[in-house]
């Protein structure tokens, strides 16, 4: 997709300030941890960088692993795998394998479909080798952050929604997936403040993508009792927190299975992504106690 030069400068400066935040965020976090095993720089696809991923595996459970299949953030256009190393590894002590893959981002990929393509071939690339890593098939679960978790929730109605899934061409899998978590999600994408002129989210919701595909983009118009029990989490300072409510109303009233969350006070804020901030041992660590609890609650044996 042609983008003028003055939105890519746009987008060069947002990716530049959340490595700078991000880079803040992790400094001094060492590589490995004894309660996790890294896997590191596995292929799901053709390019080396941009379809890669790293598997982490907990030292405190036996094989094989309930799995989260995580999807990173960034604005449909910022991040890497190892952007959010630190944070899948946390949620590996929790007794969970964590898979954690890059996909090109926007606007250099063209934009809608091509981040969802690549988490179908992420997530068939663990159905294949599921085995291999001790992978427990029956007990998976998917979760995101931001244009993650906006990811993540189209990813959970092709899943769980039949209607929805048949808007994709997406192979069946042999993974059986027990909840979702969305975590200061990107929803509603047909919102302005999502994909309109002055979003940047416009990198990949552009005007041509939501007209050609506006029934995927109405992801939430799908949502039914048979959806995946989710669990929502949001910040008082978050600024996708009304879209998280707004969400989470909908999927009250339509039956689902779901738990919302929100975290920090005026005295004490917390911000979009704040969960991921493994320094915090106060309110991100027990954000990230009740979401993995709620997994845990939906475990079969």
């Amino acid at each position: 997709m042609a983008v003028s030069k003055e939105f890519f400068d746009q987008i060069k400066q947002f990716r530049k300030q959340c490595t700078i935040n991000d880079d803040k965020r992790d400094e001094g976090l060492p590589h490995d941890i004894p309660e996790v095993k890294r896997i590191d720089n596995l292929h799901y696809g053709p390019d080396s960088k941009w379809n890669a991923l790293d598997i982490y595996l907990p030292n405190n459970v036996q094989p094989p692993y309930p799995t989260i299949v995580y999807i990173h953030g960034g604005g449909c256009c910022y991040g890497t795998k190892d952007t959010f190393q630190y944070y899948g590894m946390g949620l590996a002590k929790y007794g969970f394998a964590v898979t954690n893959a890059s996909y090109h981002l926007a606007p250099e990929n063209g934009g809608f479909p091509a981040e969802l393509n690549e988490v179908d071939q992420y997530i068939h690339w663990l159905d294949d080798h599921a085995d291999e890593y001790h992978l427990d098939r029956n007990n998976f679960f998917i979760t995101g952050d931001s244009a993650g978790g906006q990811l993540a929730e189209q990813y959970a109605a092709i899943l769980s929604e039949p209607a929805y899934a048949k808007l994709y061409p997406y192979k069946p899998l042999n993974l059986k997936f027990r909840a979702a978590a969305f975590n200061c999600a990107a929803t509603f994408v047909l919102t302005p403040a999502m994909s309109g002129p002055e979003s940047i989210g416009r990198a990949n919701f552009t005007p041509e993508a939501v007209k050609k595909y506006h029934k995927q983009l109405a992801t939430e118009s799908y949502i039914d009792k048979n959806f995946l029990p989710t669990y929502l989490l949001t910040a008082n300072k978050d600024i996708v927190h009304d879209y998280q409510m707004m969400l989470y109303g909908l999927m009250l009233g339509r039956g689902v299975e779901v738990i919302c969350k929100s975290y920090g006070t005026d005295k004490n804020p917390r911000y979009h992504g704040f969960f991921t901030d493994q320094k915090d041992h106060d309110l991100a660590k027990k954000a990230n106690d009740g979401e993995m609890a709620f997994f845990k609650d939906h475990i079969v044996k």
